[in-house]
């Protein structure tokens, strides 16, 4: 609708052995939304010569194919997750079953939450603009919802040069009325 480059670089659907072995790699197991989303489409193709801005779903966040999230997933892998994600204010982290499905290639990153607990399926955020890492969404299905009621509300437009851009603080204030986190905010 907006005349945006991004559907044109959707992949086509993973296959059921793709996502297996991603969850194998990464000692996870999709929930039926991740399924979904990923034999939709395995993330996006992005060409050398287009610049971020142009691609992602949000201003320059990409939805990352399944051996894209791999990649991103491998420096987390030593680390551990659940200790290096710590909301303020919180005793522990998320968990370590997170997978990355949204990023805009220096932090910023959108996970779903796939640990056995009562955040399963929420959207999980982690920045690098010196906000708290916490959850923002739902779900998946929540996350969808909020980016498309944004764009039909007008809330994201692409500017002179085409770049995608949004009015942040008006996205926001939608995001918290679609959802109902007990921390996130």
């Amino acid at each position: 609708m907006l005349g945006y480059l991004m559907p044109s670089l959707l992949r086509a659907g993973a296959l059921d052995e793709d996502i297996i072995r991603t969850e194998s790699v990464l000692s996870i197991k999709f929930n039926q939304e991740l399924k979904d989303l990923y034999t939709h489409a395995d993330g996006i193709d992005i060409p050398d010569d287009v610049p971020c801005g142009k691609t992602g779903l949000l201003p320059i966040h990409n939805f990352l194919s399944l051996a894209n999230a791999l990649e991103y997933s491998k420096p987390f892998d030593e680390i551990g997750i659940e200790d290096f994600f710590i909301p303020w204010g919180a005793e522990k982290g998320p968990g370590p079953r997170l997978f990355p499905f949204l990023d805009d290639g220096a932090g910023n990153c959108y996970w779903v939450d796939l640990n056995d607990n009562d955040r399963n399926g929420q959207i999980f955020w982690t920045n690098t603009y010196g906000s708290s890492p916490d959850y923002k969404y739902d779900s998946l299905t929540s996350f969808f919802e909020t980016l498309d009621c944004a764009y039909n509300q007008g809330m994201l437009w692409l500017d002179e040069e085409g770049y995608l851009t949004m009015d942040y603080e008006q996205f926001d204030d939608l995001r918290k009325k679609k959802n109902h986190l007990i921390l996130g905010n």
